[in-house]
């Protein structure tokens, strides 16, 4: 795969080429990024100038950090980079020496197994999605021959933070008892992820300018990174969205304007310290702050909300991804719908008490 610089007006191509027996890089400098591109592209599938390209021979952490310089990169936030680096850190430590045409189901399962000792569920299965989109990415470009990543399995020996849901009845007490307490600053960031379902970056961004109280809707527009400081622009184009709140929610945010934003208050841990102590005064489970979003969603989808519209109201790219992460919370909705249909169905004046019973 070939990296790209640009030298003051000029762009130099870059690519792993084969001379004899020794992998090197080869460059060549053109007035246009197409141009270079082109020449990249003609290298990396024939002869050129005596040497051939041989791809399959690079490692995995040498590949996925090209693929995400050319493929990712460009098209993420700062602090989404970061998140990418950490993760090719980790390819690296996992996977140094081993060239792509060696891959195999059993290596990469051999190796994600060896990272589910130390880590959480849900860090292993946020890794292996980047390093499976990469190897998929590999496959199109006929750099891997087979799909040697549908078997593979996240497993974790690291119970760490699971993912919780809040059930209907602690979503009410939690809900309710917010809306009686505002006492700090964390108190209005946890109600605002409750009622609205947003992200904690997007909940910390949150200026009085989002607000329109006429209408009682917030506007999500941009997000605060930890990582790097700073505001910057929501995960992806389809976050950008505003919100409908409702009218006890807009009475807490105008009341409680001074404390916006959030994050001018070190919100991270100390929202979710503070979570902690909600919760255990309530005696309600523990869960986690992000997992206020995924309750505001599970309570929509369980009490009957269509699932395009909570995609929606969650910045989710596309109902897909809606789908993946509430499965179950659908599932168990399906189950209960079946018991309230075949209920109907065999309560119908319809089906006489002979038919019922021949049936």
């Amino acid at each position: 795969m070939a990296s790209y610089e640009k030298r003051g007006k000029k762009w130099r191509a870059i690519v792993s080429a084969v001379e004899g027996a020794k992998r090197v890089k080869r460059s060549k400098t053109f007035s246009t990024k197409r141009e270079a591109s082109e020449w990249a592209v003609k290298v990396e599938s024939s002869k050129i100038d005596g040497y051939e390209i041989v791809h399959s021979k690079i490692t995995l952490p040498e590949y996925f950090f090209e693929w995400y310089e050319r493929y990712r990169k460009p098209d993420i936030r700062e602090s989404t980079q970061a998140r990418y680096i950490s993760e090719y850190n980790r390819v690296v430590k996992l996977f140094t020496g081993i060239q792509l045409d060696q891959l195999t189901t059993l290596i990469i399962q051999d190796k994600l197994d060896e990272y589910g000792k130390t880590v959480a569920y849900t860090t292993v299965a946020k890794f292996w999605d980047i390093v499976k989109s990469s190897l998929r990415d590999a496959h199109i470009d006929g750099l891997i021959k087979k799909d040697i990543w549908s078997r593979v399995k996240v497993r974790s020996k690291n119970a760490g933070a699971a993912k919780g849901v809040l059930s209907a009845t602690d979503f009410i007490k939690l809900q309710s008892y917010l809306f009686g307490h505002i006492d700090t600053e964390s108190d209005l960031g946890i109600l605002i992820a409750l009622e609205t379902g947003a992200r904690l970056g997007e909940i910390a961004a949150i200026t009085v300018d989002d607000i329109d109280f006429k209408i009682s809707t917030i506007s999500i527009s941009k997000s605060y990174s930890v990582a790097i400081q700073q505001v910057t622009d929501t995960k992806n184009p389809q976050s950008h969205r505003t919100i409908s709140i409702t009218k006890d929610l807009k009475f807490i945010l105008k009341d409680y304007r001074d404390y916006l934003p959030l994050y001018s208050h070190y919100y991270n841990r100390q929202f979710s310290r503070r979570l902690n102590i909600i919760l255990e005064k309530l005696e309600i489970p523990k869960i986690r702050f992000h997992d206020l979003r995924h309750s505001h969603a599970s309570f929509l989808l369980y009490n009957g909300v269509s699932i395009d519209y909570v995609s929606k109201r969650l910045g989710h790219k596309n109902t897909r991804i809606t789908l993946d992460v509430y499965a179950h919370m659908l599932e168990e909705k399906e189950h209960e719908e079946d018991k309230i249909a075949l209920d109907f169905l065999s309560s119908s004046p319809q089906m006489s008490p002979k038919s019922k019973n021949s049936a």
